[in-house]
C-alpha cells in the first residue's frame, strides 16, 4: 500500500498499530485498500462533492478494531490519486452530501464488514460492500479489546482467536480421520461456551473430546432440529470430556464445550474425528435382505458389532403382511425400524428371546424400510443373528381341545406326556384338568412348540379351584414352569399368553420331577 511516509504509526485506545510489511494488520489494510478503491469509483461517477465516513458497529460496540478501520478507510480516500470530493472531518459532517456507515459481524474464523454508502439528500443507497478476510489473534485482540478500560485486552479474561461464537455462529470444524487429528486450542472464560459444527461427509462413529488439565462438560446437539443428542462430563482423559456418537452423512451437527461449573476458566484442547468400520452398513450403503416366508426357513445373516456400531438392513417385502424381524444370539440389541424417507416407525429392546429385540409390522409390497440393529448401550459389543419373515397367518385355528376356555370345559391331561395346544387369539384361555395318583413332586411346563419366545402364563387350582401356585417366566426365556410338591387329587390348570398375536403352538408337560 502506498504511502506518503514509509512508516505510520496509529495510536488507537492505548496500542500502537505500524503499517510497515511486518503488521500484524496487513491484511485488515488491504480489505480497506480494495473498499476504498470502490466507493472512489462511485463517488466520482456520481460526481459527489463532499464524504463524511460515519460510525461502523460490531455488537452495539465500538471496539479498537472500528476506530482503526475509520482511520484507515479515512486515509486512504483522503491519499487517493484523482479525488474530487472533500472528505469531512466529523466536526464539519453536517456539510457533508454522502455519508459511509455499516457494521462488522464475524461468521465462525471470518471477519465481514458491511458497507453503505449512502446520498444524504434522500437517504438513497448509492452502493453496497462487502470486505471478507480472516482473523487472527491480532485482529482478535482488536475486535474485543475493551477502549473504556484504557486499552486493556479481553484477552486477558480468556477470549480466543475464534470468539464469539454462539448458536447462530458456530465454528465449523472440519472432522479428522482417525485420533491423531490436530488439537483445536481455545480457552474458556467464565460462564463461556464454545460452538463447534460439524458436517460428516460418511456415516459412521463420532469421536468428540477435549484435552487438557481443565475440567470440561460437553453437548451434541442435531443442528436443525436442536434435538440433544449426547452430553458428557469426565468421558475423556482426567477431566475432559469424550462423547462418542453414530452420525449420519450430511447431517449437521453442534457440539457446544463448557466448563464444568461457572467459575472453570483456562486454556483446552478439542478434537473430533469419525470412524467409518469395515464392512459397516448405513441408510445409503443397508445390507440386503431376502424376507423369509417362514420362521423355519428365513435365513439367519451373522454379524459382529463393536462397541458403539451400528448395522442397517434393508427389507423389499414382496407382499402384504404382518412382518417379523428378529435378532438371535447373546448379545443385548436393540432394534429400530424405519421407512424410505428414514421416518421410525417401531423400536424395540427385549422383545424377543432373552435380550434379543423383535419387531412385528405390517408391511405393504413395493414399499422400502429399514431395520437398524445396535447394542443397547454404547458399551455393548458381540456376535448376533439377523432375520426377518412372514409368519403366514396372524392368527392360529382353534386346537382339537376348544373350547375349554373355563374350568367346567377343561380338557382332560395324563401327565407324562407332551400335549399340543394354541392359542387362536391374543384372549384365549385354556384350561387343563390332570390327576395327581402318586404324591411327590412335579414339574408344570408350557413352552413355544417353535421357540421359546411364545410369551404364556400358567395359574395352579386344585379341584375347589383355589389358586396354589402361579409362573410367567420361569421357565427358558418366555416359557413357563412350576416345581413344586403335589398330593394325590385333582388338579386344574389355566394357561393363557400375554403375547398380543401368538403365532405359534405351546407344548404343555406335567411330569415327576427326576
Amino acid at each position: 500500500m502506498k504511502r506518503l511516509f514509509v512508516f505510520v504509526l496509529f495510536f488507537v485506545s492505548g496500542i500502537v498499530f505500524s503499517q510497515d510489511a511486518q503488521s500484524p494488520v496487513v491484511r485488515l489494510d488491504e480489505a480497506v485498500n480494495s473498499l476504498a478503491g470502490q466507493i472512489h469509483s462511485v463517488l466520482t461517477a456520481k460526481g459527489a462533492e463532499s464524504i463524511f465516513i460515519g460510525q461502523f458497529t460490531f455488537q452495539s460496540n465500538t471496539p479498537t478494531f472500528i476506530s482503526y478501520w475509520i482511520n484507515q478507510l479515512t486515509d486512504e480516500l483522503v491519499n487517493i490519486p484523482g479525488r474530487r470530493y472533500r472528505v469531512s472531518s466529523a466536526a464539519s459532517s453536517q456539510d457533508a452530501a454522502w455519508t459511509i456507515s455499516g457494521e462488522i459481524v464475524q461468521v465462525a474464523d471470518i471477519i465481514r464488514v458491511y458497507t453503505r454508502l449512502v446520498r444524504i439528500s434522500d437517504r438513497s443507497i448509492e452502493g453496497s460492500f462487502t470486505s471478507s478476510f480472516l482473523r487472527d489473534a491480532n485482529i482478535n485482540e482488536m475486535i474485543y479489546n475493551d477502549s473504556s478500560q484504557g486499552g486493556s485486552s479481553s484477552a486477558a479474561a480468556g477470549v480466543d482467536v475464534y470468539e464469539w461464537d454462539d448458536w447462530d455462529m458456530p465454528l465449523f470444524y472440519e472432522l479428522g480421520t482417525n485420533p491423531n487429528v490436530p488439537v483445536i486450542n481455545r480457552y474458556l472464560s467464565e460462564d463461556d461456551d464454545d460452538f463447534f459444527l460439524i458436517i460428516p461427509d460418511a456415516d459412521g462413529r463420532l469421536t468428540a473430546e477435549t484435552t487438557g488439565n481443565l475440567d470440561t462438560y460437553m453437548f451434541l446437539y442435531d443442528y436443525e432440529t436442536e434435538e440433544e443428542l449426547a452430553s458428557n462430563d469426565d468421558g475423556g482423559s482426567g477431566a475432559n470430556a469424550k462423547i462418542t456418537y453414530n452420525v449420519r452423512a450430511g447431517v449437521s451437527y453442534l457440539i457446544i464445550v463448557c466448563g464444568y461449573s461457572y467459575s472453570t476458566t483456562g486454556p483446552y484442547g478439542f478434537r473430533a474425528y469419525l470412524t467409518v468400520r469395515e464392512g459397516s452398513s448405513s441408510f445409503s450403503n443397508p445390507i440386503s435382505y431376502e424376507i423369509g416366508d417362514s420362521e423355519e426357513t428365513a435365513a439367519t445373516v451373522n454379524r459382529t458389532l463393536g462397541q458403539g456400531d451400528e448395522d442397517f438392513f434393508i427389507l423389499l417385502p414382496a407382499i402384504n403382511g404382518r412382518l417379523t424381524m428378529e435378532t438371535t444370539g447373546r448379545t443385548d440389541t436393540y432394534m429400530e425400524l424405519f421407512d424410505s424417507e428414514r421416518t421410525i416407525l417401531e423400536r424395540n429392546d427385549d422383545g424377543g428371546t432373552n435380550t434379543n429385540a423383535r419387531i412385528r409390522y405390517n408391511v405393504t409390497a413395493g414399499s422400502t424400510y429399514f431395520v437398524k440393529v445396535r447394542g443397547y448401550g454404547q458399551s455393548v459389543s458381540g456376535s448376533y443373528g439377523f432375520r426377518a419373515f412372514f409368519p403366514g397367518s396372524a392368527l392360529l385355528p382353534p386346537d382339537e381341545y376348544e373350547p375349554n376356555d373355563e374350568p367346567s370345559l377343561a380338557s382332560h391331561y395324563e401327565t407324562g406326556a407332551d400335549q399340543r395346544h394354541s392359542f387362536h387369539s391374543a384372549n384365549d384361555v385354556d384350561w387343563i384338568t390332570f390327576q395327581i395318583t402318586r404324591p411327590g413332586r412335579y414339574i408344570i411346563s408350557t413352552r413355544g412348540a417353535n421357540s421359546n419366545r411364545l410369551d404364556t402364563y400358567i395359574e395352579l387350582f386344585d379341584a375347589n379351584l383355589n389358586r396354589i401356585a402361579e409362573d410367567d417366566d420361569g421357565g427358558d426365556s418366555l416359557s413357563s414352569r412350576l416345581s413344586l410338591n403335589l398330593t394325590a387329587g385333582a388338579y386344574y390348570l389355566k394357561v393363557w399368553c400375554l403375547d398380543t398375536e401368538p403365532d405359534q403352538e405351546y407344548i404343555l408337560n406335567i411330569s415327576a420331577a427326576q
